[in-house]
Order: structure tokens, then sequence, then C-alpha cells
């Protein structure tokens, strides 16, 4: 009888009535009857599986082990028998009949009554198959070597419950398992190859199932789980197979050395697991027959062969998350990082949110546009009138009697305040002048408390810059926050068989590595990790693993950091390798000082950034000497940190400018001109803040203008600047400067065409040589008394080798 679950109940009208159905009890009985088809139709085939031309103890095994389990699958015994009768005749009904309606007794009243372990099911098990088959014998003639066929049956009777007993549970058991043990997998495959051997006798033409299906799982384990798999599955069906009939061992060899070809050639894919088979077969046959006789033939193997190449790979993978063992280990362990690495995702992203709505949230308070509005002149009306109307003898005359009149004159005086900042004679009301008689005292309080709304107003100005800068602040963290969370969330993937190409080409060069770590990113870059020794700084990583590495990878590769890590547990030296960019860039620089002094206005800086970038920046701070080079300093200083971080381009500067508007009353005013060239791709990315003019200088000699119209960084909170984008090639140039240099010329009218002929005449290749003789010529045009601070930076983009 099916359990009763209760999972979904539904209603339904039944005479007027609503009655409740157990939808659960049908879904349960549903999926009840499709397992006991399942079973019943496994018990058939094993029902069928004989030994020794007409022993059939497989089927009895099966049904002990499933009635020890549950009553219910009593039924199972229906589709033994009918797969005994069809594999030796109606005769067997009264030895293996008998032997199932004994088990079924046996089990029936003894299964409440005791505990049944495997040992005591296999013992009843075979007890019950040895006295059916004397209660057989005794209606028909008993010989000495019937006698030694009884026990030898019940024998493998009792093996095979023990057998049964680490494959039904598999196969009955609802739980996602993950790996089997050895026991459980060499069991499975051991059923497999009985359930195959019910098999004989059918056929399709003149070819039969058993070859077939055992060729195939031959093949299907050997491909997921290696030569040793192979070899032991090949084993173990040629043994079951070779059983069922009083025929030639050699079976068992040409399937154990088929399917050890077959593992041997598994990492060619389908096809050379498939053509491993084939081989093995071929020269076995060979060997033993001269080629007179097949005993596999050549027919069966390519129907084998065929569904296996249209297995689809969700079989495949699914088999070998069970067949590999190793391979199931690393599932259970790729399976465990990917939900930490979601864990870690799904909370980075919601810090990522938390930083953008308080960035929104401090962004949401609106910039007051006015300097007073209708609200803050009545205040300063009232706190006038209450300091200086309401003890003058005329306060009832001129608030009472002439309200709006007097009102009107106050805002009008106010509003000469806020266009002019000082309170005109000729713009006071002619009625005022006329009825106050303390005008004086009345103008100089509107005076004072005006200052006073002034500088509050300054204030709120203030307040509101500091709250855009933290909410422009919070912004860049919750983008840099996401950024990390997408990083840890990208795909990577293993690459072992690389990993094992590196071991063994560093143990033919006679390096000694501890581990070996290939990885492929979503992006396709691939990295390697290296664990070694360490050298103490003897540049082994440079001089012997990179060119190694390089030649399995078949491309250059190079340490990413240039500074030695160790371990702190195992003191190992641990490093990373990446692909070699394309492109690299050298910066020479010529810098000069306003009359030849010793501080120069101007800054600078070229930094390698994150994957594979380089950046240049020039910063002119306004004026020149020490000033001029405080300000231009700290811009550098702040950019080269905020870009270090993670910080983008337009992030880091909108940071930098509302720093330099809040860092003091004093204007702090600098130009900033960022080029950041991307060494895998060759483009070159421009952002120009009041700068002056950068220029390209092609191979060819092509010299291309980048012109900037934005102002200054630090003069307004927020700001406009200009970006623009190039391709770079072998060869190029990038050549960026100060004002100072720009402005040599004073015999043309357009600053830069100068500039272009100096770069057009210079046959250099050498960036410091380019630097050095602009500097030199544009010195010579100030006749060497310099004007302003000069800086010229000259980068030259090549290809690496």
């Amino acid at each position: 009888m099916i359990e009763k679950y209760e999972l979904m109940p539904y209603k339904r009208k039944e005479n007027g009535q609503t009655k409740a159905i157990l939808g659960g009890k049908r879904i349960e009985s549903f999926y009840g009857t499709k397992q006991l088809i399942l079973l019943s139709i496994i018990g058939f085939l094993l029902g069928r599986a004989s030994i020794l031309d007409g022993l059939v103890p497989f089927g009895i095994a099966y049904f002990s082990v499933l009635l020890a389990k549950e009553r219910k699958n009593a039924f199972v015994g229906i589709g033994v028998v009918v797969g005994t009768i069809t594999a030796i005749g109606a005769e067997a009904l009264m030895k293996y009949g008998f032997a199932l309606a004994l088990s079924w007794v046996v089990f029936y009243v003894i299964k409440d009554k005791m505990h049944l372990n495997v040992l005591k099911t296999a013992l009843i098990s075979g007890i019950t198959m040895f006295l059916s088959g004397m209660f057989y014998g005794i209606f028909s003639d008993l010989y000495l070597y019937d006698l030694f066929m009884i026990g030898f049956e019940s024998v493998v009777t009792f093996v095979f419950v023990y057998i049964l007993s680490y494959a039904v549970p598999v196969a009955l058991q609802k739980t996602n398992r993950k790996i089997l043990s050895n026991e459980e997998l060499i069991c499975i495959a051991i059923t497999a190859a009985v359930l195959i051997s019910g098999f004989a006798d059918l056929s399709i033409g003149d070819y039969g199932l058993k070859n077939i299906l055992g060729i195939l799982l031959t093949l299907i384990f050997a491909y997921n789980g290696g030569a040793s798999v192979g070899a032991s599955v090949g084993v173990t069906i040629g043994i079951i197979t070779s059983m069922s009939t009083i025929g030639t061992p050699t079976v068992i060899g040409i399937y154990a050395f088929s399917g050890l070809l077959a593992g041997i050639f598994k990492d060619l894919g389908k096809l050379g697991s498939s053509m491993g088979m084939i081989m093995g077969n071929a020269i076995l046959t060979f060997y033993i027959n001269g080629s007179t006789e097949v005993i596999l033939q050549f027919e069966e193997i390519i129907i084998a062969f065929g569904i296996f190449m249209i297995l689809p790979k969700s079989i495949l993978g699914y088999a070998e998350k069970y067949v590999n063992a190793q391979g199931g280990a690393v599932q259970i362990e790729k399976t465990y990082s990917e939900r930490i690495r979601r864990i870690t995702h799904d909370r980075l992203k919601e810090f990522s949110q938390a930083f953008s709505e308080l960035a929104v949230t401090y962004g949401q308070v609106l910039e007051k546009d006015k300097l007073i509005d209708q609200e803050e002149i009545a205040g300063i009306i009232d706190q006038v009138v209450n300091k200086v109307c309401s003890k003058c003898g005329m306060c009832r005359s001129c608030w009472k009697n002439g309200f709006y009149s007097s009102y009107n004159d106050l805002v009008e005086i106010i509003a000469v305040l806020e266009s002019s900042g000082r309170i005109k004679e000729d713009k006071i009301p002619t009625i005022l002048k006329k009825r106050c008689i303390r005008l004086e005292i009345l103008l100089q309080a509107v005076y004072d408390q005006f200052e006073v709304y002034k500088i509050h107003y300054k204030w709120e100005r203030k307040l509101f810059e500091s709250r855009q800068l933290v909410a422009e602040q919070f912004q860049g963290v919750s983008e840099i926050i996401h950024r990390l969370g997408k990083e840890i969330s990208m795909e990577v993937h293993f690459k072992t068989d690389i990993e094992d190409a590196m071991y063994v080409a560093f143990d033919k060069a006679g390096v000694a590595v501890k581990k070996v770590t290939v990885f492929e990113k979503e992006n396709g870059k691939m990295e390697v990790d290296i664990e070694k020794r360490a050298c103490y700084d003897r540049k082994q990583c440079d001089e012997k693993i990179a060119p190694i590495v390089s030649q399995v990878m078949g491309t250059s590769f190079v340490r990413k950091h240039q500074l030695c890590a160790t371990d702190d547990h195992t003191e190992n030296c641990v490093f990373k390798l990446v692909a070699a960019e394309k492109y690299r860039a050298s910066t020479g620089v010529a810098r000069a000082a306003k009359d030849n002094h010793y501080i120069c206005g101007d800054s600078y800086t070229m930094m390698a950034l994150q994957d594979g970038k380089y950046m240049i920046a020039l910063s002119d701070g306004m004026g020149s000497g020490e000033k001029a080079a405080k300000e231009s300093t700290t811009t550098i200083t702040l950019l080269e940190q905020l870009l270090e971080a993670g910080f983008d381009q337009e992030t880091a500067i909108k940071t930098i400018n509302s720093i330099l508007v809040l860092k003091s009353s004093d204007e702090i005013f600098s130009t900033i001109d960022l080029s950041i060239v991307d060494l895998y791709t060759g483009r070159l990315d421009c952002i120009k803040i009041g700068a002056a003019s950068s220029f390209i200088k092609r191979a060819n000699g092509e010299v291309e203008i980048i012109k900037s119209t934005s102002l200054p960084i630090g003069i307004l909170s927020k700001i406009d600047f200009d970006s623009f984008g190039k391709k770079l090639g072998k060869g190029d140039f990038i050549i960026m400067m100060s004002d100072g240099i720009l402005d040599a010329d004073k015999q043309t009218d357009i600053k830069e065409s100068w500039i272009v002929g100096a770069l057009q005449s210079i046959h250099s290749r050498n960036p410091q040589t380019i630097a050095d003789e602009l500097m030199n010529m544009a010195i010579k045009k100030y006749e060497d008394k310099l004007e302003d601070d000069m800086t010229v930076l000259v980068t030259k983009v090549w290809e690496s080798k």
C-alpha cells in the first residue's frame, strides 16, 4: 500500500458540496507506480540473467533485497518470474517460483519482528535458494554435481545480495548524491553488467543487444573515469557476460583491454574513446585468433559507437559526477566556491546600494540660487523695525497708518543692496526720506542685517558644496564596491590540462615548483599563479619560470607585480603571471621654472594602473613659484590616490574639484591634462580641464592636435571637461605640455602651429630627446627670459616583442 503524504490538497464540487481531495496522495501514487514499473523491468532483466547455461540466481537476490526494504516491492516478483520463464522455460516455476514464494513468506513474517541488516538478508536469501534447489531436486534426479550446483547458486545469491545492498540504495535514494564510494561504483558496474547479460538471446538483426550494451557501458565508464575505470568495468562486463555461457574467457581480456584504450584516448573526446575501443578489439582479436574469428563483431562496436556519439552532454556529465571520483570532488569544491562567491557578491551589492542611496540622500539638498528670498526679506524688515522703529515716535504713523508704503520702501532699499552692494543716496525712496526722522540709523540697520544674511548665505553655499562632495564620495565608493562585486562574481575556468603541461615543462627544465594554478576569466584573459620555494630576490620568476610559462601558453607572459611576496604560513614565494601587453610606453620629461627659479609650478606623474593601463598626467598651478607648485602638487597627488584606489576618471576629477573648492578660503586653481593608454589595445583616452593643447605625432610624421576649452579645476563647484579617444599605433608619440611652452612663440596667432612645425622638424625617436629639444626651442623663443613655468612630457608607444 502506498504511504499517504499530504502535499497539495485541492477542492472539488460534488453534489453541491465542496470536498477536499488529497492531491499529494495522487502525486505520491503516481510516482510510486512509476518506481514499481522501473523496478519490475530491472527484475525482469535480472531474472533473465543466467550463468553456466541455466542458473538464474540474480532475480531471487534482487527480490529479497527489495522485499527486505518494503513489502510493497513484492510486485517486483512478477517481473522476476516472467524474466526467468523467458530465459529457461516454464519448468523454472517449480524451483524459482518456490524460491520467490518462500522469500515472500519469510520476509513478510520476520520483517517487523527483527532488524534486517545486509548479512541477515543475504543469509536468508542464500538459505532460501538452497532449500528451493533441494526441493526441486527431490522431484527430479539429484546427483552429486546437482548438489554442488545448488550450493554454488546459493553462494552467488548470497554474494549478489551484498552487491545489490550498495547499488539499490543509490538508485532509490531521493537525495542529490554528488559522489560515490569505490564500493558503490564497483557494485553498480557489476549490477549493470548482470542487467546487460539479461539481454542474452535478444538481438537487432544479427547483432546481439548484450554485446552492444556491454560495449556502450564500457565506453561510458572509460570516457568519464579514465583508463583504470575503463579496464575495471571491462573486466567486470567480460566476466559476467562470459558466465552466461560456457565459452572462452578471452571475452574478459577483450573488454578489459578495449576499456583500457578507450580510457587512455578519452582526452581526444568521444571519437578518441570510440577509436580506442575499436583498436583494442582489433589488436586482441588478431593476437588471439589471427583474424580468423571475430569475438566482438565490428558492426556491434559501430552501433554502440553511434549511440555513444549521440548521447547528450547532460547524460554524460551526470554519469561523470558519479564515475569520476576526482571530478566529483572538484565539482563539490566548485559548487561550494560558487556559493561563497555568490554570497559575497550579494553582500557587496547590498553595500553598493546602501552607499548609492546615501549619495542620493545627501544630494537631495536643493541649492540656494538667490541671496535673499521673500521670507528672508520679511525677516530683515521685522528685525530692523524691532531694533529701530519700535522705539521711534513716528512708529504708529509709519507702520500702522502707512504700513504698505513703508514696507515697500525697505524692500526697495534691500533690492539696491543686493544689486550694488551699498545704499546709494539717489536710490533711497523720496517718501522715506521725508517721513523717517531716524533715516541714517534705519539705513545702517538694514545694511547690518543684510551683511548678516550675506554671511549666512555664504555658509549655506559651503554646506551645500560639502554635502555634494560627500554625495560624490558615497557614489564613488558605491561604484568601486559594485565593480569589486562584478570581479568576484566573474566566471573563472580552471585549466587543469594546461597545469599538467606546465608541471611537465617545469620538471624537464629542472625547476621545482610547489603549485601551479591556471585560470581563464570571463574577458578571456589568462592568469597563472605560481607557488615555489623563495629564491631570495634572485629573479628566478623572471629568468626561468616566465619563459617556461610563455612557451607552454604559446604567448608571452610576464610577472604582474615586480615586488616579491611570500606566504605567511609556508614562507614560499607566491606570484602571478599575466599575458604581456601588446604595447609598451616610456615617457621623457623636460622642465624649466619662470625666471630660472628653483621651484616650478607645474607637476606631473606617470604610473601603471590596473588591467594594463598607463597614465600620464600634467597639472599647471595658476601663477608660478611655490604657491602654484602646491596647487598642482595637490591636484596630481589626489589624482594618483583616487585612480589607484579604483575610482573612475570622471568621479576622480569631480572629487578633486570639490576638494579644491572647499579646501580653504584662498582660491586654488589648477589645470589637469590626463592621458591613459590601454597597453593591450593601444587606445588613448584624454581628459582636459583648462589644460593646454596636446599633440600626437604618428610614426609617419603626421601631427594631430587635441584642444580644450574648459575652465581650470577648483573654480566652480560643477565642472565641465573635454574628453577624447584616439587609437595609437607602434611608434606614435603623445606630447603633453603646460601653457608656458605653447605661449612661447609671440609671432603667430595660432599657438599650436609652432609646436606642429617643431615636432615635424625633430627626427629623433627618443622621447627624452624630443622633450629636451622642444624645451630648448621654447627657451630660445623667450630669449632666455622665461615668462612662465614650462613642462613638456613626451610618451612613446611601441609594440613589445
